[in-house]
């Protein structure tokens, strides 16, 4: 079973993290932290390049 965790680092292989976009709908699970920033990072840029560069 996979354990999902907001944001923190994947300590083993059943745990997984997750993001949701504040500005939609947009949901990301990934199989570690810094899987996890590129794609909502990119999801800003793409999406929504205001709030990209206030972050």
């Amino acid at each position: 079973m996979v354990t999902y965790r907001r944001g923190g680092h994947v300590q083993s292989d059943d745990e997984a993290v997750e993001r949701r976009c504040e500005h939609c709908g947009w949901h990301c699970v990934a199989d570690g932290y810094p899987e996890l920033i590129s794609r909502y990072q990119s999801h800003l840029r793409a999406e929504h390049p205001k709030a990209w560069l206030r972050a």
